[in-house]
């Protein structure tokens, strides 16, 4: 082990953090299970004008919405701090150069992992953000992403949103739409992204054998960048991400905005096995 990553063990859970950089959670696995997140090279970045370079290096991480380059695009090369316990780490970098302190604390309970992600506002000016957590797991597996929703008595109002992005194929022959869900073969090709709300409730991703879940509260009547997509999934050529956002809030200097995921992970044989899980089944 690295001795700039640190690796803790939460019930059945065992997740490595970084120290040298982030905060970033670089991966996850349960009893031994594969690991599911990607590990990517240094050369895997974004380098924008109005922010410099970001190294995306896998793993789980903390944005700012909506997608600024100056905002969410900040570099987070710096150190962070490390806090252990016997069923909670919590991770915390330094401000930066948009002004904003980012955490991510990760504790047990009741079986599961309860994800926090913390924005807060250092700088001089208010802003306008949401907190953006990002998964990014190893191609090679299944994504399931529901799109249902709660109907009303008589089948009379819309329930459910896509939204897509300019670059999105919706032929993508690697996407399957049914019913309640789109499942997407996460394979190497052309980028593909789309998002959903206003309650995904669980994203899921299916690999080796085993099924990764994140649950998010649906989105209540405050604003949500990207359309109201609160779930998101991309699919790019080294990598795809299961992504939640918060609401936009107005943080003043000193304030703060949280967004909590909960995690899971469990064996499970098969896409059919997987659906049903979600609670989308085929249809």
């Amino acid at each position: 082990m690295p001795e700039d990553v640190v690796e803790i063990g939460l019930g059945p859970f065992w997740i490595r953090v970084a120290t040298a950089f982030g905060p970033r959670v670089l991966g996850l696995s349960r009893d031994g299970g594969p690991e599911i997140f990607a590990a990517l090279g240094s050369e895997v970045v974004i380098d924008h004008p109005d922010s410099g370079v970001y190294r995306f290096r896998g793993g789980h991480r903390l944005w700012a919405a909506p997608e600024l380059p100056p905002v969410t695009y900040a570099p987070d090369d710096e150190p962070c701090s490390v806090t252990t316990s016997t069923d909670r780490v919590a991770v915390v970098g330094k401000a930066d150069q948009a002004g904003l302190v980012k955490g991510i604390d990760v504790s047990l309970a009741d079986g599961s992992l309860l994800v926090d992600h913390v924005l807060t506002n250092s700088g001089s000016e208010p802003m306008e953000v949401a907190p953006w957590a990002i998964t990014q797991v190893r191609l090679g597996g299944m994504a399931i992403i529901p799109i249902d929703g709660k109907a009303d008595p008589n089948l009379l109002q819309a329930n459910r949103s896509l939204v897509l992005w300019p670059y999105t194929d919706l032929a993508d022959p690697r996407v399957t739409f049914h019913q309640g869900s789109l499942t997407v073969n996460a394979t190497e090709g052309p980028a593909f992204k789309v998002g959903t709300g206003p309650d995904p409730g669980r994203l899921g991703y299916l690999i080796d054998g085993h099924l990764f879940t994140k649950t998010v509260e649906p989105a209540g009547s405050r604003p949500h960048p990207d359309r109201g997509a609160v779930g998101q999934f991309y699919l790019g050529d080294a990598f795809c991400e299961l992504e939640t956002l918060g609401p936009l809030v107005d943080l003043e200097p000193g304030e703060w905005a949280s967004h909590r995921e909960v995690w899971n992970v469990e064996e499970c044989q098969g896409l059919d096995q997987a659906l049903i899980r979600l609670g989308v089944g085929l249809r």
